[in-house]
């Protein structure tokens, strides 16, 4: 595995133990012995070599050895957007999927009479003359 982690080596997960512990972590080692079902003794013991692993990470971190991983850059703060000016639009005024349209202005509805013989139309007598 060129440049990768290897998760299923013991010694990968020791080095991560080793760096948690260098970080300055305080651990309280009866109780993880409580939830692991080990002795404290036995963790104890155990971590006397992880101890041993971060005094050498935390060396060399602080010698300047050991670099800091990469990490993706901070943007800049983004600039608040000014606020938008409304605008009678159809799409602005879509509300729960469906478009509002506008009610016209009601009017009063007036109904026309038609006043027979008064007025003719050109459509009253459809031959009027001009036939070519």
């Amino acid at each position: 595995m060129a440049g990768g982690i290897n998760w299923d080596s013991s010694e990968t997960w020791e080095r991560m133990v080793a760096a948690i512990v260098a970080s300055g972590v305080k651990l309280d080692l009866k109780s993880v012995a409580a939830y692991y079902g080990t002795t404290y003794d036995t963790l104890e013991n155990r971590f006397r070599k992880i101890k041993k692993v971060a005094a050498t990470l935390k060396a060399e971190v602080d010698g300047g050895e050991r670099g800091e991983v990469a990490t993706r850059p901070k943007s800049n703060p983004r600039t608040p957007r000014k606020a938008k000016t409304s605008k009678k639009d159809a799409l602005t005024t879509v509300a729960h999927g469906r478009v509002t349209k506008a009610s016209p202005n009601k009017k009063s509805i007036v109904k026309q009479e038609q006043v027979e013989g008064s007025a003719s139309s050109a459509f009253d007598d459809p031959m009027d003359g001009d036939l070519v």
